[in-house]
């Protein structure tokens, strides 16, 4: 680079980080030390991003699954702390792993994950949340389900669709400005929840029994408290639900729902209804649904899901709603 004065250096930083949309913004860090336990964001990084940063950061993978860490202060630093560590678990992260973070907006990251040879990690596209726990304990398949061929493309063209429009769509249904860019978001007014109530929940949920195609899910702080986006387990969603977005209904008990399917290169997602759905089932983080096809009778009925809920904490307390500052 050309030798450029002080003046020029001072308008092209502040063009980067106050007139350049956010998504050109990133940061990066190699894994060293006790990187599982947490991670230090880059003091310039931070310095800039005071203002804009929450107490929470939403990391979303290159699965396309959500993840939530909680930012916490140590001296002039800012780190990753409660939930980087089930980022690190679910990904397998090891020492010398080179992890890039782009801003999405507010406080939402994407993440891309690569290895000692400088390219990206392949199994990081493939990632479900809690490990394995999906395969082992969540997907219940006919088994005589033909499985996709090899030569199936992952990656559609024609799914290219505007994910803002999605996030856009769930908050509107909350009643917010879409054009402020500010969203609100919630908060949980039960009790502090013990390692009991999750095992009782988790052992609850998995010991529901069907002989229809099913799967369960752990409601984390992206699918009830922001963003209010579902990520539908892939197996699930390859093998049970239709290859084209279009609106489900969610069904508990006699009350149904309309919820909008969408599909995005290998990501199958609840989008707008769900956040609906959500307040008025009051579901919680830690919380497990288990989607179970439904039998309507007909193959032109609209698809429909039953929804089976297993709470954490059995007492029901409404959320707290927190607006923008």
């Amino acid at each position: 680079m050309a030798n450029v004065c002080a003046k020029c250096k001072t308008w092209r930083k502040n063009q980067y980080w106050n007139v350049f949309p956010h998504n050109k913004h990133h940061f990066f860090k190699v894994m060293l030390g006790d990187f599982r336990n947490y991670l230090r964001i880059p003091r310039k990084f931070k310095d800039e991003y005071t203002e804009k940063l929450s107490k929470e950061m939403t990391l979303r993978g290159p699965s396309g699954n959500y993840w939530t860490a909680a930012l916490a202060q140590r001296g002039e630093d800012i780190q990753l702390q409660d939930g980087w560590r089930d980022f690190v678990k679910d990904h397998s992260l090891e020492e010398g792993n080179f992890l890039v973070f782009q801003h999405v907006k507010d406080s939402l990251f994407d993440v891309l994950i690569f290895d000692k040879t400088g390219c990206e990690r392949e199994d990081s596209h493939f990632v479900e949340q809690d490990g394995d726990l999906c395969h082992e304990n969540c997907c219940t398949m006919f088994k005589n389900t033909n499985q996709q061929t090899n030569n199936t493309s992952l990656l559609s063209e024609d799914e290219d669709e505007d994910e803002d429009e999605d996030e856009e769509e769930s908050q509107q249904e909350l009643g917010t400005n879409s054009k402020t860019r500010q969203w609100k978001y919630y908060e949980s007014n039960r009790r502090p929840i013990t390692k009991k109530d999750k095992e009782r929940a988790f052992h609850l949920a998995s010991k529901h029994s069907t002989t229809r195609p099913s799967c369960m899910i752990k409601m984390r702080p992206s699918h009830v408290h922001h963003l209010f986006i579902l990520t539908i387990n892939r197996d699930f969603a390859d093998h049970c639900l239709s290859k084209e977005s279009q609106d489900i209904l969610l069904r508990v008990d006699s009350k149904i729902w309309k919820v909008a399917l969408k599909h995005r290169n290998v990501q199958c997602t609840l989008n707008k209804g769900w956040a609906q759905f959500v307040l008025e089932n009051n579901l919680e983080t830690e919380d497990y649904c288990v989607l179970e096809l439904a039998d309507t009778g007909e193959s032109q009925q609209t698809l429909t899901l039953d929804v089976y809920i297993f709470r954490a904490v059995k007492e029901i307390v409404p959320l707290k709603v927190v607006l923008p500052s």
